[in-house]
């Protein structure tokens, strides 16, 4: 199921709810143009699943997964003008692992391992 932003709300808890129940699907935020900014998967009110945000222009914003609610794994994110900013991997838990980050010309500016 796929429902707009303006359709969820959170509950007392912060879980994502629809028509009063704890939300399992796919939440889509779009601009005026009708041009998709977001779509974020959920199950059961938390996070879960694959998360993708794109700029106004259509060009990657952000993308990964979390688990249950725990961003996990490789997570990259692009500048507006579509080259990459970032990369972060993180373990099973969310914990980082390595970050790279690149200005918007493409030159690394960041390397590094946490463990």
């Amino acid at each position: 199921m796929r429902i707009s932003g303006g359709q969820a709300y959170l509950d007392e808890y912060a879980r994502t709810c629809h028509a009063g129940e704890l939300f399992t699907g796919e939440v889509e935020e779009r601009e005026d143009n009708g041009q998709t900014v977001m779509l974020y998967t959920y199950c059961e009110g938390i996070e879960h699943g694959l998360q993708q945000e794109w700029w106004p222009n259509g060009t990657t914003r952000a993308s990964g997964v979390t688990d249950m609610g725990a961003a996990v794994g490789e997570w990259r994110y692009w500048h507006a003008n579509g080259q990459l900013s970032e990369v972060v991997v993180l373990d099973q838990h969310g914990r980082e692992l390595t970050r790279r980050r690149w200005n918007p010309d493409g030159e690394l500016t960041k390397d590094s391992t946490t463990r």
